[in-house]
């Protein structure tokens, strides 16, 4: 991992300028005005993310977000587009560059697999990808991982970064290829994301994706094909694990896209083990909900029990992340009556309400989080020895 830069001595100006340039794009009176204001504020972004300049940035968010207007939607909307994607121009001409990832949401027993690519599956998957998803003239280059959240940028500028050295092996065939951040691995829960990331770039204008290539506006099609393609590679290269393949995507959008899924999938896939490995019968699996975050709800967490018994044997986790900046955050009642209604359908029949927002806690010998128990209290997961002795696998 890059040194880290020392912020700037200028951050409160440099900040305004980002300000400034937003809040004239946003009173721009027409489609003219409004390209001449976005090239300067995409200029301006690319410069700070090319410095390392994440202090500036987020200062500027936080100042829009004070408001209530969109401006700071409107400027994450375009460090975000920044921070993916990029022009250029070599002796072959410009080239337009983007960030993507071809999501899975990825559940089991055991600890998920660190998937390290070989040569020939990283060509089989790109081969797969060319043919399936992206359009007949684009040339890519991939990082020879399966890459959890943990592994992957944390910053705005180092997103960009990954962006500008994949992007030139794309281009040119050679670059230094970015390393993994260096954390804490992530506990051994069921549930996880897996990401296969990769610049693809293309001539200036023409499609990036077979589906603009094509015409079409249903992309199901495509997933399908890809899916078909990369199936069994995927099953080799994670053993023990089930899995669902998601639509390669920008690179944004492609991280949202898996974390929405895989919340689903976390609930659905504790219940189902939990009940097999435990013989539980109906109604035997209970459920605490618990908001937690500093100051505002971050995630909802999930403590499982069974029947009145107080210790928590499993937990999972429901981030809370698409809520625009500017916004109040999302109701409690409306995000915890859908997480209800998900573990009802499960089998879950009995599910208390922690009210209020408890302070985030975390293991500090294994670093796995705490889930709530039926008191309103953050413990460390139990799970019964039975369970270790159950199948370990999901139907």
């Amino acid at each position: 991992m890059p040194k880290k830069r020392q912020p700037p001595l200028t951050t409160p100006r440099a900040a305004k300028s980002l300000i400034d340039l937003t809040c004239a794009s946003m009173t721009a009176t027409s489609r003219f005005e409004d390209r001449f204001w976005e090239k300067r504020l995409e200029q301006a972004i690319h410069k700070h993310l090319g410095a390392g300049h994440d202090d500036v940035i987020e200062a500027a968010l936080n100042k829009l977000s004070d408001g209530q207007g969109d401006e700071a939607d409107t400027l994450l909307e375009h460090v975000q587009a920044a921070s993916q994607s990029y022009t250029t121009q070599d002796s072959n001409g410009t080239h337009q560059i983007l960030l993507v990832t071809a999501p899975l949401a990825v559940w089991t027993r055991y600890q998920l697999p660190q998937v390290k690519l070989s040569r020939a599956d990283l060509d089989e998957l790109i081969d797969a990808l060319q043919q399936t998803v992206l359009a007949p003239n684009v040339s890519l280059s991939a990082m020879p991982n399966l890459l959890g959240l943990d592994e992957m940028p944390r910053t705005f500028s180092e997103i960009h970064q990954w962006l500008s050295r994949l992007g030139a092996r794309a281009l040119k065939g050679r670059g230094v290829m970015p390393s993994s951040i260096s954390i804490e691995i992530n506990p051994a829960l069921l549930v996880d994301t897996r990401h296969l990331i990769f610049a693809a770039t293309v001539p200036i204008d023409e499609p990036l994706f077979r589906w603009q290539s094509d015409g079409a506006s249903d992309h199901e099609p495509y997933l399908n094909a890809w899916t078909e393609r990369s199936q069994s590679l995927f099953a080799r290269l994670l053993p023990g694990c089930q899995f669902q393949i998601l639509l390669p995507q920008p690179y944004h959008s492609g991280v949202e896209l898996s974390e929405r899924h895989v919340r689903l999938v976390a609930i659905q896939s504790a219940c189902q083990w939990l009940q097999g490995a435990l013989n539980l019968k109906p109604g035997e699996l209970h459920a605490t909900i618990a908001a937690v975050g500093e100051h505002a709800t971050e995630e909802y967490r999930v403590g499982y029990h069974r029947g009145r018994e107080q210790d928590v044997i499993y937990g999972t986790i429901w981030p809370m992340f698409d809520q625009p900046l500017h916004s109040e955050p999302e109701p409690i009642v409306n995000t915890v009556d859908e997480i209800v209604a998900l573990l009802k359908s499960h089998g879950v029949s009995q599910i208390k309400r922690i009210p209020g927002i408890l302070t985030p806690e975390s293991c500090e010998d294994c670093g796995a989080p705490y889930f709530p128990n039926q008191d309103g209290e953050l413990v460390h997961v139990e799970l019964p020895e039975e369970a270790f002795e159950a199948p370990q696998h999901f139907h």
